[in-house]
């Protein structure tokens, strides 16, 4: 059947991925869909829908290589008129990747059922691991910052073979340009939910520090209709971390993801959760999967074989599926420095009072604005005007930094006896340098702005930025192949070396993706 690809690209837009996907192969009930759904080979497979792989399955589907990727989580479509995602003002189940707690910065413990939620929070030993569980994967529920780490940090971090002004020309601008990136409008801007915005630009530019607007993938015509009270408010009450259900977000499944099924050559499998890889003995790669329930329950396992393998499940689960492999035997070939070079990027996050101006009973949730000071403190930072839901009707400002540490790693390391990898070496001193410069720049803007208070945040040390374990140049080649291991492939935040140098990683994930993805092609391999 030929692919009509405006209607394709017609359906992504109204958030029905799944409708996508049957028009693609043939429509639910046709001989065409039965036999494509029920196959299990295919030359490529994808591990996770995120920012690697939802770039793997556009350029493998646009070279006509037959695709199949799995992603763990439900698909959330776009909803217009309801609600389809918990958040801190309203939890539900659905929030957190089978828990039975809350666990979440300023979100007090709350019981909630295990499900296949949108987030996995891993409480990793010293450190609590963020990290999307959905069609998109972490693009659902990020805050859409996108930027690209200074030139001088991007140079110490990555191997030479990675030339900077190649990124900047071409890799850079390309995900830009898919992503649909932008600042925030002058309009949106000046609204009541960014008062704080306006707020924290006052603050910094009083305490000597200069801000930049930074680009965003917040859809700003839906950030409109909410202003006007034309959509359901989402975006501008501080939803984000937990999805956007009205489209405010320009999700992975607005872009990526519906121009790879757009080629005709791509499948995406939701609720299809990666438990092992390993080789057959003909040669082909197994990866066995469970299937689930939106509730949960599990509908049964299944075992595809594939000739390339991509796994870009994200750096957490990367590292546990990679590991597992090595340390039991399932994969022969893979490196000694596999599951080494891990960091948190620095995450940090500062509270302080503001002066009482009214905003309104609630805080917008894109961020639109950034300083990135890279003397000042004991380490360069990026600092974001950023949220917190629990703290947004209080008059309170939250700075969000990432600094740029090239020094503080951790190791994923295999259990044997219950069969788990866990971040074995993780402790509050590797975190203690981007704590003390995220507190000394607070304490600068707090000295220079009478009235102002330092706000106490209580929650665990945390991240929403897990990077590194199949280090690029280290574990694998600088086009993302496994040393050790050939037709096995690395494409997501596990490549990048433990830090993103002073930027949210997102952009340079799909970036690094996208320069790999051409190679492989135009290497066939």
């Amino acid at each position: 059947m030929p692919v009509n690809r405006r209607r394709i690209l017609g359906l992504a837009g109204r958030g029905t991925l799944a409708a996508l996907g049957a028009a693609v192969l043939g429509g639910v009930g046709s001989r065409t869909y039965a036999a494509a759904v029920s196959r299990t080979h295919f030359r490529a497979l994808v591990i996770g829908s995120g920012f690697g792989g939802s770039v793997a399955a556009l350029r493998l589907g646009q070279a006509g290589v037959d695709t199949l990727v799995v992603e763990r989580g439900r698909e959330w479509p776009v909803a217009p008129r309801r609600h389809d995602f918990g958040s801190m003002n309203g939890v539900t189940d659905t929030m957190f990747w089978f828990r039975r707690t809350t666990r979440w910065p300023a979100l007090p413990p709350t019981p909630v059922r295990p499900a296949p939620g949108v987030m996995e929070v891993s409480e990793e030993r010293g450190l609590d691991i963020a990290c999307g569980a959905g069609v998109g994967g972490g693009s659902i529920v990020y805050t859409g910052v996108t930027v690209a780490p200074p030139r001088r940090y991007f140079e110490r971090l990555y191997p030479a073979g990675l030339p900077y002004e190649e990124f900047t020309r071409r890799w850079f601008p390309t995900v830009r340009r898919m992503l649909g990136a932008s600042p925030m409008p002058r309009d949106v801007y000046r609204s009541m939910p960014f008062t704080h915005s306006r707020l924290w630009d006052e603050h910094l530019a009083t305490a000597g520090f200069r801000t930049s607007p930074l680009d965003s993938t917040f859809d700003w015509d839906v950030v409109r209709r909410e202003l006007a009270r034309a959509a359901p408010l989402s975006a501008t009450v501080g939803e984000s971390d937990f999805g956007c259900g009205n489209g405010a977000k320009k999700s992975l499944t607005r872009s990526y993801l519906p121009a790879a099924l757009a080629t005709g050559h791509v499948q995406v499998r939701a609720l299809h959760e990666v438990r092992s890889i390993g080789r057959r003995r003909d040669g082909r790669f197994r990866v066995e999967v469970r299937r689930l329930t939106t509730g949960g329950a599990v509908l049964g396992t299944d075992e595809f074989t594939c000739d390339m393998l991509f796994v870009a499940a994200g750096t957490l689960n990367t590292n546990r599926l990679l590991v597992a492999a090595r340390e039991r035997g399932d994969l022969a070939g893979l490196p000694a420095s596999l599951g080494t070079g891990f960091g948190d990027n620095g995450d940090q996050a500062t509270l302080r009072s503001q002066t009482l101006r009214f905003h309104g009973g609630s805080q917008g949730s894109p961020c639109a604005s950034g300083a990135f000071l890279p003397d000042q403190f004991e380490l360069p930072l990026l600092a974001e005007s950023w949220v917190l839901p629990a703290y947004h009707a209080l008059p309170a400002i939250v700075t969000f930094s990432v600094t740029v540490d090239t020094d503080n790693r951790g190791t994923f390391r295999y259990d044997p006896r219950s069969g788990r990898v866990s971040l074995s070496d993780w402790s509050p001193e590797k975190s203690a340098a981007a704590a003390r410069s995220a507190l000394e720049l607070s304490s600068r803007v707090i000295d220079a702005n009478p009235g102002t208070l330092p706000v106490t945040l209580t929650t665990h040390p945390f991240t929403g930025h897990p990077l590194g374990g199949c280090v690029i140049g280290r574990t694998t080649d600088l086009e993302g192949r496994v040393h050790g291991v050939r037709g096995l492939y690395v494409l997501d935040g596990s490549l990048i070396p433990g830090n993103a140098g002073g930027a949210n990683p997102s952009l340079t994930i799909a970036a690094l993706a996208e320069r790999a993805m051409a190679g492989i092609i135009a290497q066939a391999g």
